[in-house]
């Protein structure tokens, strides 16, 4: 039999983007039965107004609900009104390729025997043809820079999976888990976890484990942890056939000094969680803490480099400060971590 699929999106003053994405995400040859829109704008007319022009011509079930800001809060907030099988998030700025939404689920329907907890779509480095008319609002100019390097910035992260704690423990747990001879191939790709704008899953494998509150407003990694808590029995996989283009909104991105901080903060919280829940020989929790280790030592590095450019400064004192506060994450018991977490971002100013 088919699978259902909903869709969730959370957002935040950004009605132009969702004037975009819902169209495509509406276009599909293959349609979810609810789209669901949590919304967190200080005006939360303009995104009711966004959301019912481009659902227009669609006869599906439409959510819109407003929503205390926090991205977890706002994802668990759809969760709780979907009904279907398998639930696509995608940012309010990810706009689909045609035939994503069926690729996805093809995945899921071959997978009879239910190994499979989440699977992405790919990234691409331009928008579908045709989909973004003059009037669209354009991304910023490090954002366009990032798009056209996307393939790139691909090929250095699996080379580079070692020095990436979250990819490096994503990798184990996924290596571990038993999968069919298809699973691993160029079409069905493993994968250590998911990016927010592209991931979807299994709803009775994300319900179980929901996002994490504790990581609020501009979540850093709330999609790295939800990625890590599914794979604890589940595959993590991409979708070869399945595209999206990331037409990231303009602004709404933390100021230097927030940004420096949640950039070691956060996956030091996050990757610190599931080193400690239990999954992991001693052997196995002493290397990973390592690598946590040395990637807040890079990161801490790379701010440095960046001490000459705008907001370079603060971004560097973010990042001082999370490295210190990430010695205490690390060593700090499963039990106290998210108070830890957010007694860091108190004495942090966050």
């Amino acid at each position: 039999m088919p699978l259902t699929f909903d869709i969730v999106i959370a957002t935040r003053n950004r009605p132009e983007a969702l004037a975009l994405s819902i169209p495509l995400m509406l276009g599909q040859s293959r349609l979810p039965g609810k789209l669901i829109v949590i919304d967190s704008s200080d005006d939360h007319a303009p995104v009711v107004a966004a959301v019912a022009a481009a659902t227009r011509d669609w006869n599906g079930e439409v959510i819109v609900e407003h929503s205390a800001p926090g991205l977890p809060h706002q994802r668990n907030t759809g969760l709780a009104h979907v009904t279907a099988d398998v639930v696509i998030f995608p940012d309010d700025d990810s706009l689909f390729y045609p035939g994503t939404s069926q690729a996805i689920l093809e995945v899921y329907e071959r997978d009879t025997e239910g190994r499979i907890a989440g699977v992405c779509a790919v990234p691409q480095p331009t928008p579908p043809p045709g989909v973004l008319p003059e009037g669209a609002y354009q991304m910023s100019e490090t954002h366009q820079r990032e798009a056209r390097l996307q393939r790139i910035r691909n090929r250095l992260d699996k080379r580079l999976a070692h020095l990436n704690p979250a990819g490096g423990l994503g990798q184990l747990l996924v290596n571990r888990q038993p999968r069919p001879d298809w699973v691993g191939t160029y079409e069905v790709p493993l994968v250590a976890y998911m990016t927010g704008f592209r991931m979807s899953f299994r709803t009775e494998r994300i319900r179980a484990v929901g996002f994490d509150a504790t990581l609020s407003g501009y979540a850093l990694a709330e999609d790295v942890d939800a990625s890590l808590a599914v794979a604890r029995d589940g595959l993590l996989v991409g979708a070869r056939p399945a595209r999206i283009y990331h037409h990231r909104f303009p602004g709404g991105r933390p100021d230097p000094y927030r940004s420096g901080a949640i950039g070691i903060l956060n996956p030091v919280y996050v990757v610190s969680k599931h080193i400690a829940d239990g999954r992991l020989s001693e052997t196995e929790q002493q290397t990973e803490r390592a690598r946590l280790r040395a990637f807040m030592r890079a990161r801490l590095f790379a701010s440095a480099l960046r001490l000459f450019k705008p907001g370079g400064i603060q971004q560097a004192r973010g990042a001082l400060a999370a490295y210190r506060e990430g010695r205490r994450l690390i060593a700090a018991p499963r039990a106290g971590l998210a108070a830890a977490y957010r007694s860091a971002e108190q004495r942090m100013g966050l």
